[in-house]
């Protein structure tokens, strides 16, 4: 089927004349306590990050010269936005969706669709997945995979026009699924516009990361997808639906990387600079592809700007001290290192391609450059860890220079070789348990149990991780130095209390 796309998305079918007004809409979520984090999609949210998909998709509808506006109701009631929805007048409503969102993202679809005449358009990585579960009605439409192109000639096409000439779509004709051609991926990020970062002036300063203190903060993306073996891995909603979708019309293969060119880069650093943001979250799977002179020629131009910003990485990338210097003195203070385990077999047996060596030396040359390493440590995600290797991955990492570590569960996300591996082998937990949408929660719940490791012994180690990591006096040290603020004292309580209880 279709490789990478032109970034026209075939051909332009044209709606009634004049710009559609069209909401961005995040519904409520079903609790407080339960709000679906939608930039990664895997976890519910422990603190609020910009909707940078939405944003992409809002930047090319605004170009296209269509009335843009994004309803964020996560923190509000669903009698808020019942309320509310009588007063809309929106021709179209568009909604990303990650497997925690599918209820009330479809909750909201349906009411959207008995009290107006409006357009619902779905995408991102859930919906891709099963888009025939997300096309209640006729004036549902999907866009799968990398959506922004897809979604922009939907706009233009809605509601008479012919979508049977738009790449990527799935919807009902007459009650059939009909579906297109697959788009592909966009061949040329550097054809994107920013994102309309400005829909969220009001609420900007909201947006936390504990790694970045200064605000306010906001989310970048500079390459799209990853080219390593993992198997258990989701990436950001963004690379993570564009894989689905490639997956799906090439054989299970992974697509191809791709990345946006040091100008373009060091241009929407420079106006974040202008609109006022002081910190920056890069959330490329791994930002230092493209070789070493790639990321130098990046940080060169990002140099003097004063942002600070955060990455991830491999622990092998960062090895280099020219290159984690050359990033330090552009405005890097942290880099997201996905260690997983510090047994070389659990390493081996989840196809890290990396060796526990490389994990010290990582963190020595970060360390040694004064970039702040962060951990993430997979209890459970291969079937040969024990008890055993676990304390000795936790004694080892609470032992190393880390101010910052996240443990988390592996869990078999559908789409994933890991969620087909659990199934065959019978490591997925009794059905009651096995509920992603209701049950997930990575930092502390297992919905996968293994002969020699059980669901609540992989639970209670994350339990005792936490604290075993947290709780020395050095750590709580050095988050009280830091804080700057009653307000920042709440936010610390809060996010911590999430972590060690």
């Amino acid at each position: 089927m279709s490789g990478s796309a032109d970034n026209r998305g075939g051909a332009h079918p044209v709606g009634p004349p004049g710009p559609k007004r069209v909401c961005l809409l995040v519904p409520p979520a079903r609790s407080a306590d339960k709000v679906p984090e939608r930039v990664y999609g895997c976890t519910f949210t422990y603190y609020r990050q910009p909707e940078l998909p939405m944003l992409y998709v809002a930047s090319l509808l605004e170009q296209d010269g269509h009335a843009v506006e994004l309803k964020d109701y996560s923190e509000d009631s669903w009698q808020d936005f019942t309320g509310d929805l009588a007063s809309f007048d929106y021709d179209i409503y568009v909604l990303h969706t990650v497997l925690l969102a599918e209820s009330v993202d479809l909750r909201a679809a349906r009411q959207i669709l008995e009290h107006t005449e409006a357009h619902v358009i779905f995408f991102g990585p859930h919906p891709t997945l099963k888009p025939r579960d997300f096309l209640p009605s006729e004036r549902c439409v999907v866009a799968r995979g990398e959506a922004e192109f897809i979604i922009r000639d939907l706009v233009r096409a809605l509601p008479d026009g012919d979508l049977n000439t738009i790449k990527g779509i799935s919807c009902l004709d007459n009650g059939e699924l009909m579906e297109t051609e697959s788009y592909g991926v966009i061949d040329d990020l550097d054809s994107l516009p920013f994102p309309s970062r400005h829909l969220l002036d009001e609420e900007r300063d909201s947006f936390y990361n504990p790694k970045l203190p200064d605000k306010p903060v906001t989310l970048l993306l500079s390459s799209r997808g990853c080219s390593f073996r993992c198997y258990y891995c989701v990436p950001n909603s963004i690379s993570w639906a564009r894989e689905l979708e490639w997956k799906r019309f090439h054989d299970g293969r992974k697509p191809p990387v791709k990345l946006r060119s040091p100008e373009n880069i060091a241009k929407e650093f420079s106006e974040l600079k202008q609109q006022g943001y002081r910190s920056v979250s890069i959330i490329d799977d791994m930002f230092l592809f493209g070789g070493k002179k790639r990321i130098m020629d990046i940080s060169e131009r990002i140099r003097g700007l004063g942002l600070k910003f955060g990455i991830l990485a491999r622990c092998n990338f960062v090895a280099d001290e020219e290159l984690v210097k050359a990033l330090a003195d552009a405005g890097c203070v942290y880099v997201d290192l996905g260690i997983e385990s510090m047994d070389q077999r659990v390493l081996d047996d989840i196809r890290k391609d990396t060796d526990v060596s490389e994990v010290y030396e990582a963190i020595r040359v970060l360390s040694r450059c004064g970039v702040e390493p962060k951990a993430n440590i997979m209890i459970g995600s291969s079937s040969l860890e024990t008890r055993e290797s676990i304390d000795r991955t936790v004694s080892e990492i609470s032992d190393l220079p880390l101010n910052y570590c996240m443990f988390s569960i592996a869990t078999p996300f559908p789409g994933t070789e890991f969620a087909e591996m659990a199934e065959q082998e019978g490591w997925t937990v009794k059905p009651e348990i096995y509920d992603l949408e209701s049950n997930l929660s990575p930092t502390d719940k297992s919905l996968v149990s293994y002969p020699g490791l059980s669901r609540e012994e992989m639970e209670q180690a994350v339990k005792q991780a936490n604290r075993r990591f947290y709780l020395r006096p050095r750590r709580a040290w050095f988050f009280i130095r830091r804080l700057t603020s009653l307000k920042a004292l709440r936010e610390l309580i809060s996010t911590g209390w999430k972590v060690i209880r």
